[in-house]
């Protein structure tokens, strides 16, 4: 009985072990193959993914990346469509 208690334990310590083993392996599998795209935001080479600009025209918040511009006195105004920017009044 005993024996059979040790061997379950060993068994379980060696899967753990093994768990562990192939998440760090994933995780750095992942980070190798992560896009540059995403490396480039986070060094500041444009803005980030998340930033989103309010539209003066309709109010809906558009990500700055996708959205339709418009230079305004030496400042630029994001809107959501090209609808809106033809109707901004500024």
């Amino acid at each position: 009985m005993l024996r059979f208690i040790l061997i379950l334990l060993a068994a379980i310590l060696l899967i753990s072990l093994l768990r562990s083993i192939i998440g760090i392996v994933v995780k750095g599998f992942a980070q190798a193959l992560s896009s540059n795209d995403g490396n480039a935001a986070m060094r500041g080479g444009g803005p980030p993914a998340s930033e989103l600009k309010k539209d003066p025209v309709c109010g809906a918040y558009v990500p700055a990346a996708t959205s339709v511009k418009k230079m305004v006195g030496g400042g630029v105004v994001y809107f959501c469509s090209t609808t809106c920017r033809d109707k901004y009044q500024g």
